[in-house]
């Protein structure tokens, strides 16, 4: 057995390009104020702190192919509304490094905590985004001394059937996953990120297949016997990526969970036009 490697072995992030690339012209390094760099074990990475220090302290975990520029909308809103808001690329996307590891469950959680640790956050509720919906539960189960109020999931995956991989032969795993998505600026970016990130293809692939997507059955169970945590639930109706039934199955496990079906919706709620205004109110109403 080969001796592991300290510190692991890592590949570049966005930070690497020229600032005149178009990725980093869509989406700059000073998208949002005060940004900054932690070094984990497990590569850089970049992180914001929005909003007054004394607010509640709010997480939001982007997906599976687009970095944090996917809350660009709604991060605004919430510090509006006088929360202080934490936003970070996960491994391989956006300006974090990408670790040459397996992407499972552990990689994305202790992510988050170290970084937590690191700012000094006792602390925090979590809103996680797709993918960023099953890490944000296997987070809160593995971890739920550093969960606030309550957790609020987003079109959230964790327990997909995916196609079995002859049947996705000769595809891009994320076009797979993301087939319907008509959102063009996040497809735009996850397809320079596919072009010009050495890591990022190996970190969906590995988190395809590693249980992040499929595997934290337990963690929504667990969720589902917890008495002092709030949990809301938002899906589009017409999810062509994570369909709706995930968000019944979630319910089913968390039967003291708010479900909130939005009737026609696609997947890209925090983006979608006459979405992600009123679904925005509801997530502060929730956390007031």
């Amino acid at each position: 057995m080969a001796a592991p490697v300290f510190p692991t072995l890592v590949k570049p992030s966005m930070e690497t390009l020229p600032e005149s690339s178009p990725l980093r012209h869509m989406f700059p390094e000073t998208f949002y104020p005060n940004g900054n760099y932690y070094s984990s074990p497990f590569g850089r990475v970049k992180y914001w702190i929005l909003g007054p220090a004394d607010g509640k302290k709010i997480v939001l975990i982007h997906g599976i192919s687009t970095p944090s520029f996917g809350f660009k909308n709604v991060a605004p809103e919430l510090v509006k509304n006088g929360f202080q808001v934490l936003l970070y690329d996960l491994y391989a996307r956006g300006y974090s490094e990408a670790p040459q590891v397996s992407y499972d469950p552990n990689l994305y959680i202790t992510q988050l905590a170290l970084l937590l640790q690191y700012i000094h956050w006792s602390n925090v509720n979590v809103v996680g985004m797709s993918m960023g919906g099953a890490v944000a539960a296997a987070f809160s189960a593995m971890f739920p001394h550093l969960v606030d109020e309550g957790v609020v999931f987003l079109a959230a995956a964790g327990m997909m059937v995916l196609p079995k991989p002859k049947q996705i032969q000769n595809q891009d795993p994320v076009a797979a996953l993301n087939a319907q998505s008509t959102i063009d600026v996040t497809n735009q970016i996850r397809d320079l990120q596919t072009a010009n990130l050495p890591g990022y293809q190996e970190a969906i692939t590995s988190s395809l297949k590693g249980g992040i997507i499929t595997g934290v059955h337990w963690a929504y169970e667990t969720l589902g016997k917890t008495t002092d945590k709030r949990f809301l639930i938002f899906h589009g109706t017409a999810d062509p990526t994570v369909p709706y039934g995930e968000a019944l199955k979630i319910k089913e496990l968390i039967p003291q969970a708010e479900l909130v079906s939005i009737t026609g919706a696609g997947h890209a709620l925090v983006i979608e036009e006459g979405v992600w205004e009123d679904m925005t109110k509801k997530i502060i109403t929730f956390f007031a």
